[in-house]
């Protein structure tokens, strides 16, 4: 089995579903509810804290109104921080039950043990990402400003420029020139994505496994887990993106979920207004999209996450066939008899012109 045969791949996940399923369906469950809950009370939890803020005014409680938009600030990313140990123990579940290794729902806690490596090793993604998208920033906005199409941005900021005076560096721009210029930057944007694209696939792809091997290692290391997920994946990315594909209905589904939950935002912009407070339809969508998100995890996740933890057991074995074959090779190269000496020169004859 190989990550290229992925009809294999599916295979291997049916049958240690049906073996440890049952168990895994459990530690699931548990894990959806857990997400939900946190979901859930973190959205509460940031509507009172916005009308808590709303009514600490005056220098009197203005230390009180800056620990709490602290507060409001910092719960998005603890509820970010805590779902990803979730996923990590979950994730580590799957790989016990495709092993045959024992687990149970302290399994799922395991994600917390390694929670400072997880948070450093996305931490060094997102640097790495920012940087491709620095750097095609700039390249992109360079080669807009050569093309002919940037010539409406020089129109309308030549003007401006020239308005500006030593005193009055700042430029004063209203809502209506703000949209012009958006508007003119418009191609800018195009090819900064063009630019940003195709360096941020490969590189997304060459890191795919780095969780898997913060769970593999005694003591996990983020750098190390980076490095070793890009040799793992080094010739096989193409062939991860094919398994991606083939599970697009997955992400879809979670498209799905984004969409209800943020169904008020977008029946907005669609200029549908609902004959309720924004409040009651904020809380209507977000209920309506964790019950769909609810009912799409507790389904495919499952499925989904064995698939993956097959592949990376694929990926394992080719890689240990290719250490094992290598290591052969060096042991019959050191066995092999050493080639025969080159025969001496015969002596020299008296009749010999040494010069």
């Amino acid at each position: 089995m190989t990550i290229r045969d992925r009809r294999a791949l599916c295979s291997a996940a049916d049958e240690t579903l049906r073996q440890e399923g049952a168990r895994l369906k459990q530690i699931l469950l548990l894990y959806l509810v857990v997400v939900t809950a946190l979901s859930l009370g973190a959205s509460i939890l940031t509507v009172v804290l916005s009308d808590r803020i709303a009514e600490t005014g005056g220098l009197r409680n203005m230390g009180l109104r800056s620990i709490l938009s602290t507060a409001q600030t910092l719960l998005p990313t603890v509820q970010t921080v805590a779902v990803l140990c979730l996923q990590l123990g979950f994730t580590a579940a799957a790989l016990n039950a495709r092993r045959g290794k024992d687990f149970s729902r302290d399994t799922l806690l395991g994600g917390f043990r390694r929670l400072l490596p997880l948070l450093w090793c996305y931490v060094l993604q997102a640097l790495l990402y920012g940087f491709l998208g620095v750097v095609s920033m700039y390249l992109g906005i360079y080669i807009f400003l050569m093309l002919p199409m940037s010539q409406s941005f020089h129109a309308l900021l030549t003007p401006l420029m020239d308005s500006m005076s030593v005193m009055n560096g700042a430029l004063m721009l209203d809502d209506a020139t703000v949209e012009t210029i958006a508007s003119a930057l418009t191609p800018a944007l195009w090819i900064i994505a063009a630019l940003y694209l195709p360096l941020l696939i490969p590189t997304h792809y060459r890191y795919r496994m780095a969780i898997y091997r913060l769970i593999d290692q005694p003591r996990p290391r983020a750098m190390l887990a980076l490095r070793e997920s890009r040799v793992l994946l080094y010739r096989n990315r193409f062939a991860l993106m094919k398994l991606d594909l083939r599970l697009w209905w997955y992400y879809a589904l979670q498209l799905l979920v984004m969409l209800v939950c943020y169904g008020d935002v977008v029946l907005a912009l669609l200029g549908i207004q609902l004959p309720w407070s924004p409040m009651v339809s904020y809380f209507l969508f977000l209920i309506l999209g964790l019950i769909v998100q609810f009912a799409v995890f507790y389904f495919t996740m499952d499925r989904v996450t064995m698939i993956y933890v097959c592949a990376y057991e694929s990926l394992i074995m080719e890689f240990e066939q290719k250490k094992q074959d290598m290591e052969r090779f060096m042991r019959e190269q050191t066995n092999v008899p050493a080639p025969p000496a080159p025969p001496s020169p015969p002596a020299d004859q008296p009749w010999d012109d040494r010069y």
